[in-house]
């Protein structure tokens, strides 16, 4: 919760449970019981009841085991999730572009947008896949360790994605990870020149990733793809094959929105 927003307005405390909860099961990866909640939201077991109940009564979540003491997110929580993506408008344009993108690589493709610091995966494509990633739509990761979130934070000037960062070190996931200003500009300098994203290894220990950034009329960096792999399933021609795959889609998927040059990424 935006904590100068909580001090300067008076929050409504029964719809800010409910949004606690809401993110609680989005992050939580497994439906909770009662109690679970109850320890999680640190509130009473009255007040947990209630608020459960109110839930169950509209919809938004929905028994996930027979004795009902376990609760998860419904279908129609789902549904007003995709309306928020549906708004977005290049997710349409996108999506053949990323299934296209899964059958020629035989990699999971995502599309992904920044988002308070973070890079939120929004839409997938493995129907091609040989082994499936495990990222979830919805899920939030880190802009420092992903090629998916590394390529819109490259498509910022510098002093921009400092600032997206934060205050070192940055967010660790694998001892590759990248986690000081130092080592995250340098690695920004090779991906611009290169004209992609790589993560290897650095937020799993077992994926190789490649991204892009998607670029709109204006120049702005909007999302941006990628394609996931097993590491040890690619040679150097694979991973150069499936880099020229990501740029060229990419290029197109921006064209697509009305941005006019050739390249994604320029020098800063």
């Amino acid at each position: 919760m935006n904590k100068e927003l909580s001090e300067s307005h008076k929050l409504v405390k029964s719809v800010a449970r409910t949004i606690d909860l809401l993110v609680l099961f989005m992050n939580s990866g497994k439906y909770l019981s009662l109690q679970d909640i109850s320890s999680m939201l640190e509130l009473p077991k009255s007040s947990t009841f209630e608020l459960v109940q109110t839930m169950l009564f509209k919809g938004i979540i929905e028994y996930k085991s027979k004795d009902h003491k376990l609760y998860g997110l419904s279908m129609l929580a789902y549904e007003i999730g995709c309306s928020v993506v549906d708004s977005l408008g290049f997710t349409d344009i996108a999506r053949p572009y990323i299934q296209e993108l899964n059958r020629l690589t035989g990699g999971t493709a995502f599309l992904g947008i920044e988002d308070h610091g973070q890079v939120v995966y929004i839409n997938r494509a493995e129907d091609h896949s040989i082994v499936k990633a495990s990222a979830k739509l919805g899920s939030r990761r880190n802009l420092n360790t992903t090629s998916l979130g590394k390529a819109i934070l490259y498509a910022h000037s510098n002093d921009s994605l400092l600032a997206l960062l934060g205050p070192e070190p940055y967010p660790t996931q694998t001892p590759l990870s990248h986690t000081t200003s130092v080592q995250v500009l340098t690695d920004a300098k090779i991906s611009r020149r290169r004209g992609y994203t790589i993560d290897d290894r650095e937020d799993g220990p077992d994926m190789f990733c490649v991204g892009s950034a998607i670029r709109d009329r204006a120049g702005k960096p909007v999302a941006s793809i990628s394609v996931a792999s097993i590491h040890s399933m690619l040679n150097e021609r694979k991973k150069e094959l499936i880099a020229k795959h990501v740029v060229d889609t990419a290029l197109e998927i921006s064209h697509k929105l009305g941005f006019t040059g050739n390249r994604i990424y320029q020098d800063c």
